[in-house]
């Protein structure tokens, strides 16, 4: 029998501890016991593709970031009111709002194309880690994305709130960059702000780890993942402590790892 590696454990226990507090969550009996089991059996098949070859455990880190995404959304009734919390991150990106700088038309239209890189950052990362590293490199590399992403999906049921973009019901349909970005969000996003922003914290680690495979390469991915993080308030897709904090999460977890 393999031993797992760091990022199997990893999603094996995220997943275990999901489906054990999906039960203390304020969801419906019935839902709270259909994510414990969807996450159970999550654990069950991160524990069983650790017996896979190496060639295919590497590239289900996908799959487990993905999973873990989406399965604390199913806990959140898409009737629930705004509460508390996305008053306050409200009231803080007003304040932070003070301080920003609006820049110019051509720099808004890269920072909104940067946002879209989000979807392919991490598989890129992947493969230049994949192709130039060792499995070692592949398990650091995971180990480091998906505690970013889990940091970010975990507090969801708890800390929910909506992204900036749609607390403005009669606001105008976008049209270019942005409403690609947008349209993109509604078909693979499930509309619910993440607190730290998860599109951050994971395309950031992803950078991050890339730097010790391919300098040169890690430095273009950081710059992407810089103008991801820009992107994302300027669109107004996540609020300013959701970037900042997902940033900070990002350097201090590849920093351990």
């Amino acid at each position: 029998m393999r031993a797992p590696l760091t990022f199997e454990s990893l999603a094996s226990a995220f997943f275990i501890a999901f489906a054990v507090a999906a039960l203390a969550t304020q969801a419906s009996p019935h839902r709270r016991a259909q994510v414990a089991l969807l996450s159970a059996l999550m654990a069950i098949g991160v524990i069983a593709a650790s017996q896979a070859a190496e060639a295919t455990r590497g590239w289900l880190g996908h799959a487990y970031l993905v999973a873990a995404y989406w399965i604390p959304a199913l806990l959140i009734p898409s009737s629930d009111p705004p509460g508390r919390f996305e008053s306050w991150l409200v009231r803080s990106d007003q304040w932070c709002r003070i301080f920003a700088i609006n820049p110019p038309a051509w720099a808004a239209l890269i920072l909104e194309l940067s946002y879209l890189l989000c979807y392919v950052l991490v598989p890129v990362a992947f493969v230049l880690v994949w192709t130039s590293g060792t499995i070692a490199d592949v398990d650091r590399f995971w180990t480091a994305v998906l505690l970013s992403g889990f940091l970010c999906y975990a507090s969801l049921p708890w800390l929910v709130s909506r992204p900036p973009r749609m607390l403005n019901a009669a606001a105008a349909e976008s049209a270019g960059v942005h409403g690609v970005n947008e349209f993109v969000l509604k078909r693979v996003s499930h509309g619910l702000n993440t607190f730290p922003s998860g599109h951050v914290a994971v395309s950031l680690a992803a950078a991050l780890e890339v730097m010790p495979i391919s300098q040169p390469a890690g430095i273009v991915l950081l710059v992407i993942a810089s103008a991801i993080a820009a992107g994302a308030v300027l669109g107004r897709y996540h609020y300013a402590l959701d970037v900042l904090v997902g940033g900070i999460l990002a350097i201090t977890v590849s920093w351990f790892v």
